[in-house]
């Protein structure tokens, strides 16, 4: 067999037939992946095909992010980002949503009451990403809450977040978040590149993955600079639902968000670099989650490798 369909089998078994459609026979992509780790989503979205290979290196693919992140944060850090529980007894002092983890019957019974009195809460898997198995749950749906019991991921239950009205705006069925990167090295807290995500219409999660879209912000400003994407690379100058546009509409409350990232930043003095998930509520900035993120959203929306200043801000 093939060693790179052999790679996709084993990695990515749920994708293994998608990229036998996809790549079958092209010999540049199985070339760049065998050497170089890249994916076929990369290699398309980055436009690898029109790319002699000085420029195919300017761009950070997960594969080197991955590369540079085990190199410079610590694996214990890695852990508990890795980890949505782990990451909220962390920093639990910058929650303000109540948070617990499913993990015995009495556990259970405790979500199941509390999502009674709530109506629904959102329950995400522990170790899971991209919006993947995020779900709003019921106090009366019983079957549905034993799954999560029975789930050998792990379970964690939060309470719903009520968005503010100025980010809802592009689509209020989803809780539209920011993404803000921090660096931290030597005790200096340093920041580079933010990007928007939003939802589509009656979606519940704004994962780009999930079908959402996102927009490049400038970090030192708030203000959107790009066009809206999705993960296909198709632009978008508005919303395609709400008409709403992205580029030159500013992210309120900017600053509050980026000494509040810098805060976190300090809080996990084990990682050097750090994609905070933040939500805008009516009464602040709400941390949604921590993440080692891929830089897909940026590179696309500018149009540009961005691997050169990632290793910079890592310090290498």
């Amino acid at each position: 067999m093939n060693p790179y369909i052999l790679l996709y089998k084993t990695l990515l078994p749920h994708k293994y037939k998608h990229y036998l459609q996809r790549a079958m026979g092209d010999t540049d992509m199985c070339h760049e992946t065998l050497l170089h780790g890249t994916f076929y989503e990369e290699y398309e979205l980055y436009g690898f095909a029109d790319k002699d290979e000085a420029a195919r290196r300017e761009y950070l693919t997960d594969a080197v992010r991955n590369r540079i992140c085990r190199r410079v944060n610590s694996r214990e850090g890695e852990r508990v980002v890795a980890d949505k529980w782990l990451t909220y007894c962390r920093l639990k002092d910058f929650f303000h949503r109540r948070v617990m983890l499913i993990e015995s019957e009495q556990t259970l019974s405790e979500a199941v009451a509390w999502g009674c009195r709530q109506g629904a809460l959102v329950a995400k898997p522990a170790n899971q990403c991209g919006g993947r198995g995020v779900q709003l749950l019921s106090g009366d749906g019983h079957e549905a809450w034993l799954a999560l019991l029975n789930d050998k991921r792990g379970w964690v239950i939060e309470e719903r977040i009520e968005q503010d009205a100025a980010v809802a705006q592009w689509n209020p069925s989803s809780v539209n978040t920011i993404r803000i990167n921090t660096f931290l090295r030597r005790g200096q807290v340093r920041q580079f590149t933010s990007f928007i995500r939003t939802g589509r219409s009656g979606s519940f999660v704004d994962n780009g993955f999930m079908g959402g879209l996102f927009a490049s912000i400038d970090t030192a400003s708030g203000i959107i600079i790009t066009d809206g994407y999705d993960e296909k690379g198709h632009p978008y100058p508005v919303h395609p639902d709400s008409r709403v546009p992205f580029r030159g509409m500013q992210i309120p409350h900017w600053q509050e968000l980026a000494l509040l990232a810098e805060k976190m930043a300090k809080a996990m003095p084990d990682m050097v670099y750090i994609g905070w998930d933040m939500a805008l509520t009516p009464d602040g900035w709400e941390p949604v989650e921590a993440n080692r993120g891929e830089f897909v959203a940026q590179q696309v929306t500018q149009h540009r490798g961005m691997r050169r200043e990632f290793e910079g801000m890592c310090g290498l």
